[in-house]
This record gives structure tokens, C-alpha cells and sequence, in this order.
């Protein structure tokens, strides 16, 4: 039988961040302010957008709907931030 192979999550978009505030350190503090020009706040703005009409379209009453979340994801390395499917961890 083959390996399983691992699926590569679906991110539906993401934009460049211009900068952080404050700069990030090793010992990065516990809220950061991230500044978008107006072009990449939009780009953010269409993969939320996309990402909640995705979950719109399930049916909420359901376990996976009510568990269907969104992931923002931040790479302060990169300064990217994107937006994948994730789940809720319910009780």
C-alpha cells in the first residue's frame, strides 16, 4: 500500500504586509500592530470574504458546519499573511 500522502491546505488568498509596529524581535510582544497600503488591506479583505462564503454554504446546524472557522495565518518572516479552511476545536 502506497504512503499516505500529506494534503497541502487550501488557502484562499493572502497579501504582503508593509510593515510591523512595533519591529519584530526575538522576544516579539503579545499584540502587534500590522500596517497594509490600501491595495494588499483589499487583498486581505477578498480572501476573508471568500473564505466566510465558503462557510456560509454549509449547513450550520451540522457538526462540520458549526465547526467550519477561519485561519489567519502571519508569517512575520515573510510578511505575508494568509487566509485557510480550519476547524473549531468544539466540545
Amino acid at each position: 500500500m502506497p504512503a499516505k500522502t500529506q494534503r497541502k491546505k487550501k488557502s484562499y488568498g493572502g497579501c504582503t504586509i508593509d510593515h510591523f509596529s512595533p519591529a519584530s524581535t526575538p522576544d516579539w510582544p503579545k499584540g502587534i500592530n500590522i500596517v497594509l497600503s490600501f491595495e494588499e488591506a483589499m487583498k486581505l479583505s477578498l480572501s476573508l470574504q471568500h473564505r466566510l462564503l465558503d462557510i456560509n454554504s454549509l449547513n450550520r446546524s451540522t457538526r462540520e458546519g458549526k465547526a467550519a472557522a477561519v485561519n489567519v495565518c502571519v508569517y512575520t518572516d515573510k510578511g505575508r499573511i494568509t487566509v485557510n479552511a480550519d476547524k473549531l476545536k468544539l466540545r
